[in-house]
Parts: structure tokens; sequence; C-alpha cells
């Protein structure tokens, strides 16, 4: 019996900006997508408690499923065979205590554990960047989301206590600690988003429209004294989509700089920039999670801003250990009061390792977190993206 897990994400800055090759921090977190099971035959048998029935393709990644979290287990797959990966089959379990669509990359999670796991069953060696680039790969086959590398590559690059500072161009990245302090949690509004039919493509396609002023370069290499003059040749909402990518890609280097020298004041004001700039630049914000950040930082964390692709989701936020519990409470009843008719959900992380097989992690660490959640895919899967 093998095991295998990858982690989800909780991006701390940097949104939107690796579709155009740009920097982001995110961290791995102690929530993950586990595989459990044994490569055999030519087919991959899969189930999980939430799945309907179980699932039964070809171990080529040639039959995809309609509809469902099959589509994305039949592109990594594919993926793999077009690798030259042997078509060996897998049978097993899929768990997850990641929470679905809190837009912490629950489906780039599932796709690196299969990469990994069968990529390992079908004699295939694969570099940690390169199961995060076949994880992207097999995102775009399965739903078609212009989606960037971060999500599989936090999964992957992750290290325990820091987050990665990741440059999507050139895929050089550095690990930046965490507060040893603060606690991060994640807070969930508990309004739900399907990327498929949300303004995410469309946010992309309006950005795109704005690059040709950037004469071949990349927003992450404009200085934001060249900006204004940039936007000037713009129509209003290309403009907006524009400037919100390259001052975000400065606010990733500035929160890397704040991180390092223990400087909260300005990391908080930094997530603040962050957040106002998705809700009023980029617009994916929403009405729940502008409140969450307020009630947060009111509460006395010293960053809090949305995470994710938005429209819906999560927030993220970093409070004193000794303050989290208080923080946690004002929140919640805060929100009660606002929005009646949603129920957020805190989750308690810690930024964690990078995906790997579970077993030998407990060889050479000693102790595995393995969730405790009834499952995975199934009819929430088909709706989450992030």
């Amino acid at each position: 019996m093998r095991t295998f897990r990858a982690p989800g994400r909780a991006n701390l800055i940097g949104e939107h900006t690796d579709t155009t090759d740009g920097l982001v921090l995110p961290a791995a977190i102690d929530r993950a997508v586990v595989l459990t099971g044994v490569p055999q035959g030519r087919r991959l048998r899969l189930r999980s408690a939430q799945a309907d029935g179980e699932l039964d393709l070809a171990a080529d990644g040639s039959e995809v499923p309609p509809a469902g979290w099959g589509r994305f287990v039949a592109a990594v797959a594919a993926e793999l065979d077009a690798l030259g990966r042997a078509p060996v089959g897998f049978t097993g379990e899929l768990r997850s205590d990641l929470p679905q669509g809190a837009g912490l990359s629950s489906s780039a999670a599932l796709e690196v554990v299969l990469t990994i796991a069968l990529a390992d069953a079908g004699g295939l060696d694969l570099e940690p960047l390169e199961v995060a680039k076949l994880g992207r790969r097999a995102e775009h086959r399965a739903v078609g989301v212009p989606s960037g590398l971060m999500d599989q590559a936090a999964s992957v690059l992750g290290r325990a206590d820091h987050a990665v500072l990741l440059d999507c161009a050139s895929l050089e990245h550095r690990t930046v600690p965490l507060p040893p302090d603060h606690e991060l949690l994640v807070i969930d509004s508990g309004v739900r988003r399907q990327l498929e039919t949300s303004g995410y493509a469309e946010r992309t396609e309006q950005l795109r429209a704005a690059l040709p002023v950037l004469a071949g370069r990349r927003p992450a290499d404009i200085p934001l004294e060249e900006l204004p003059t940039l936007l000037a040749g713009l129509d209003e909402l290309p403009a907006r989509r524009l400037r919100h990518v390259v001052t975000e890609n400065a606010r990733v280097l500035a929160a890397e700089a704040a991180l390092l020298a223990g400087d909260l004041e300005t990391l908080g004001a930094v997530f603040a920039a962050g957040h106002a700039s998705l809700r009023d630049d980029f617009e994916v914000s929403v009405p729940e999670l502008d409140t969450l950040v307020a009630l947060a930082v009111q509460s006395g964390a010293s960053a809090a801003r949305m995470t994710g692709g938005g429209f819906g989701g999560a927030i993220v936020v970093l409070v004193p250990a000794a303050r989290a519990g208080q923080l946690e409470a004002e929140v919640l009843a805060g929100y009660a009061r606002r929005h009646p008719q949603r129920e957020a959900t805190v989750h308690r992380c810690r930024a964690a390792d990078g995906a790997g097989e579970a077993e030998r992690e407990a060889e050479r660490e000693g102790d595995v977190h393995l969730p405790e959640g009834d499952g995975l895919p199934g009819g929430n899967l088909r709706a989450d993206l992030g």
C-alpha cells in the first residue's frame, strides 16, 4: 500500500499575476489531498466517500468522463502518457481535508497527488516543477481555465513555516520565513464560485488587451513610476486591470521585504493595498470578502486580504497567536450579523512541506499529517477550481 499527499495553498499575496508570468508568494498548508492505494493492472480505479460512484478509467487517459472529478484524473493520465509513462493502473482511495470552493487549490492538489502517484507507478521520474507544469496542463485540458502555475508550484515547493516567492517566468524561487509568533488563518466566506462560469477568464482577456502597451515586457518588470504614462494610452477598463497586476507584482516584493524585516505594520499596509486593488481595479472581490477583511483588521490581525481567484472563497489572515482565538470569535459574530444568509468557517493552518510520498516522509520526519475528512472528489469538485 502506497500513500501520497499534496497540500493545498494559501496565497499570501500576488493574485492574478501568474497568468502573465509574474511574482507570487503562496504557502503550502497543512490541509491536503491524499491518495492511498496500489499500482496494478491497466485501469485507474479510484473512489472517494463523496464521489458519485467509483471511477474506472483507462490508465493512459484515453477515456474522459463528460463531467466531474474524473476529468482531472483523465487529464493527468493523458499528460503523463504524452511523456511516455507506461500505462500502469492504480487502485486506491482519495481523501481530503481541503474545503471545497474556498480558494485553497483543491483541484491543483488533486492534480499534483495524481501526477506523483501515477508517475511513480509508471516508472516516470519527474522533477518538482515538472510535476507542477504537468498539473497546470492537466487543468487546462480538463476544464479550459487559463490558470497560471502558482497553485501547483506551491503544492510541490512548500516548506514548513515558510512562504515561497516564485517568479512564474524563470521559475526561480526562494523561501520566506513567516512570523513564528503568528498564526495563519484562512476564513471561508461560504460564498462558492465556479471559475469556469465566473469572470476569471474574462479578467484574463481584459488584461491581455492591455499588454501591448508594455512593448513585450511583462507587468512584473514595469517600474511603478512608468505606470501612469502606460495607462494613459488605454481605455479605463483594461487600464485598471493592468494597474492591478503591475502594482501587485511590486507588492509581492514589498511583502517579502516586510516579512524578512519583521515589519508587520508595513506588511499589513501591503495586504490592505492588495485587497483594495483586487476589489476596485481587478473587481474580483465580493461584499462578503470585504466584510471579513475589515472585521479581521478590526479584531487585531496584523495583515488580512482576500486570497484565491475571487468571486467568493476565502481571506487569508496573519494574526498574533495570542490573539487568534478572540479574533476568530469576533469575526464570526460580526459576519453573522452582517451576512446572516452566509456561514463563515475559520481554518487554522500552518505553512507545510510540499507534496510527496507520505510513508517516506514519515520515515524521514517521524510525523505526517493525514486528513481526517471523508473524501475529496465528487459533486463538489466538479465546481472547484482553485
